[in-house]
């Protein structure tokens, strides 16, 4: 299990309870996410590994936020990335891609952490763009 603290607690609360969709189709990476955010304080929904799983759980479930990787078993994220967001909900995209050039410009300005994963810049994120400032 991987327990990460390099936050007061106060900055810990802040994620306490968040309902984090993840969407990411490697599974070890995907267990990766889910053990941090637990450490992070947070309940997270699936994994999901397609993106019309990722509508079905905004569709039905309260959502705080959600990590969602770029490609999704050969489906992109930026398909049902608009429904996501007219939702109002917070996202961090995931993704093995730095280049900013290989996203669609509407969607460059969103938070983005590359794999691996520095955890800690995660937590930082997760607080920043999950927190209940932007709740």
């Amino acid at each position: 299990m991987l327990v990460l603290l390099p936050f007061t607690m106060s900055k810990i609360a802040a994620l306490l309870g968040c309902r984090v969709l993840v969407a990411e189709d490697e599974s070890v990476i995907a267990l990766g996410l889910e053990d941090a955010l637990a450490g992070f304080g947070c309940e997270v929904l699936g994994p999901v590994a397609r993106p019309s799983d990722v509508l079905k759980i905004v569709e039905r479930e309260h959502v705080d936020g959600a990590l969602l990787d770029v490609n999704l078993r050969g489906e992109q994220i930026f398909s049902v990335l608009p429904a996501i967001l007219a939702r109002g909900i917070p996202v961090i995209i995931t993704s093995g891609y730095g280049d900013l050039t290989l996203y669609p410009e509407e969607f460059r300005h969103l938070p983005r952490v590359t794999k691996p994963f520095d955890f800690i810049r995660l937590e930082r994120l997760c607080v920043t763009v999950f927190g209940p400032s932007k709740a």
